[in-house]
């Protein structure tokens, strides 16, 4: 590790928010010490290291500011074991930092949703490295951590982020220095990769077969290789697993213009919905314009809907870097297009995330739908569509009165049909 007087006239070269220097020189010192003091001198060293870097400073500038922030703070066996205790002075290293950092104050004892429900977080993550609409930031995804033996919340404050195979638990209690929440967590977090890079991966679900690997074949197969990735900027995919795919043989029957349908079905393009911005009856259009709409039954099993056709979903929020995707249990085989619906509900929704002026730094906050906002500067690089955003996007979207009396008669059939559908 370097010198402590290295650091400090390292760190203290930055511009921070023209607050007093002398200022700056405690607030370092004491968040040396404080990382270090709870097991996180690795944490310490990777910050110091950033420093060195081009986009670095930028990144430690913002932490000695009027803002909260949460850090989830790998610990040492987590630098140690990932081969990372003396990270490379790179762009990497900071993309990594900042998708540890949320801009908002999580406090991990009340404010995580409990299980089969999801906090969504908004971090320091960016474009590039992200292609999200609005400037949006990517998201981490919490739950409340589940005793092994009874399948029940903890309740004890420990935490679990979940990646796309992988999952980080807290380790140890989270403490709190100056603006900062710091929840020790025994991994370091993956940047989300692209969505072909991330359905290519084993254990997305519980079991092989319901994996997404299927998924990449038909994308592939349809020519919608680049449209789903470079193409799609800011994208919700709700993705059929294998064994959804592997059943589905009056799918490989139908024609390339058929296929290409019925997948863009699947997705919405310009709007990165995260589950609890998912709310019974709510209408989206999709990429091939027609309405999806979501449901959930008293047992809290949710579902979408195109057409005739409806899908559970397996998974929920799984971030990737252009959108987010939710695996589903069945190909809904809907093969009719919009073509002019889809570009009006695409450009509606790029049109609305550029112009956001509010700031969401956290959804489904301790199990609720009601947004958390709690940075004092940032204005909309981290605002996500919350559930009334949604619907009358969803409404916007469809212009003809024809489309809207459409769509209301279809949420409101299926909210009634889907108790009888289970």
């Amino acid at each position: 590790m370097l010198k402590s007087t290295f650091i400090f006239s390292a760190l203290l070269s930055l511009s921070v928010q023209a607050l007093p220097a002398d200022n700056a020189t405690a607030y370092f010192s004491g968040l040396e010490s404080s990382l270090i003091n709870n097991g996180l001198s690795g944490l310490w060293n990777a910050i110091v290291v950033a420093n060195h870097t081009d986009t670095g400073p930028d990144l430690i500038n913002k932490l000695y500011s009027d803002d909260q922030f949460t850090i989830y703070a790998p610990n040492n066996a987590a630098w140690d074991g990932s081969g990372l205790s003396q990270p490379p002075a790179n762009g990497d290293l900071v993309s990594l930092l900042s998708y540890n950092i949320v801009q908002a104050t999580l406090n991990s004892s009340t404010d995580i949703a409990p299980i089969r429900h999801h906090t969504i977080a908004f971090t320091e993550l960016r474009s590039p490295t992200v292609d999200l609409p609005g400037d949006q930031t990517q998201v981490i995804v919490l739950e409340t951590a589940v005793n092994a033996t009874t399948g029940q919340d903890v309740n004890d404050g420990t935490v679990l982020v979940r990646g796309d195979n992988w999952n980080a638990t807290s380790a140890g209690e989270q403490f709190v220095y100056s603006n900062l929440h710091i929840q020790p967590i025994d991994k370091i977090l993956a940047v989300p990769s692209p969505l072909l890079k991330t359905l290519s991966q084993s254990g997305l679900a519980i079991a092989a077969n319901l994996g997404a690997t299927s998924a990449i074949s038909a994308i592939s197969d349809a020519g919608l290789n680049d449209t789903l990735s470079s193409e799609c900027h800011g994208c919700t995919f709700f993705i059929p697993v294998n064994a959804a795919i592997d059943v589905a043989t009056n799918f490989t029957g139908l024609g390339n213009d058929e296929k290409r349908n019925v997948l863009l079905n699947h997705v919405l393009n310009g709007s990165t919905v995260y589950s609890p911005d998912l709310n019974p009856g709510n209408a989206y259009i999709t990429s091939a314009g027609m309405p999806l709409i979501y449901l959930a039954d008293d047992q809290g099993k949710k579902f979408v809907s195109v057409g005739q056709y409806r899908a559970s979903i397996l998974r929920s929020d799984i971030p990737v870097s252009n959108g987010v995707v939710h695996l589903i249990d069945t190909l809904m085989i809907e093969s009719q297009n919009n073509h002019e619906r889809a570009d009006s509900a695409a450009s509606s929704a790029s049109s609305e995330a550029e112009s956001r002026t509010t700031t969401t730094n956290v959804i489904g906050v301790g199990n609720t739908q009601a947004p958390l906002t709690t940075s004092a500067t940032q204005t909309s690089s981290a605002a996500t569509a919350n559930s009334t955003q949604a619907e009358s996007f969803a409404l916007r979207s469809m212009r003809g009165p024809g489309d809207i009396e459409s769509a209301l008669k279809v949420s409101i059939i299926a909210l009634v049909l889907g108790r009888l559908w289970i």
